[in-house]
């Protein structure tokens, strides 16, 4: 189906959402994916970033002594049928946190840890929403 992939039958488009930071949000029905219009959020808690029948996404969010105290994104945790079951975490560099289902993962940079049905992959590979602080290593986790 060419886009728009509105004709009866096609499937409705991917779309994606981008979460970094303290924590800004391109949400998933914002068009394009200009950064300076994302939304920001200062509150600290534990939110959903999506829910549905298959997908949970929650975020973590927290001061930091980086952000003077407002919240920032300190861990993500992804699960859901899509998943098999399994929950997958993801905390800062320096909380140490990537599990799935509580076991650690991924513990040598670079890295691939492949899941029942997904892979996880750890690497400086990509393109990264943000300016990375200097003295700061760029580390990405990619979930296929």
């Amino acid at each position: 189906c060419p886009p728009p992939n509105k004709k009866k039958g096609c499937p409705p488009p991917n779309k994606k959402c981008t979460l970094w930071g303290d924590p800004h949000i391109i949400t998933f029905d914002q068009v394009g994916d200009d950064k300076n219009q994302a939304i920001s959020f200062y509150g600290d808690g534990d939110f959903h970033i999506v829910r549905s029948s298959t997908v949970s996404i929650m975020g973590r969010f927290e001061g930091t002594k980086y952000t003077e105290g407002l919240a920032a994104t300190n861990q993500i945790a992804v699960g859901g049928q899509f998943l098999k079951g399994h929950k997958i975490e993801v905390g800062t560099r320096d909380s140490g946190v990537l599990t799935v289902d509580g076991m650690p993962v991924c513990s040598t940079f670079p890295s691939v840890y492949r899941g029942d049905g997904f892979v996880l992959r750890c690497d400086a590979v990509g393109a990264v929403a943000d300016v990375i602080p200097e003295g700061n290593e760029k580390r990405i986790v990619h979930m296929d």
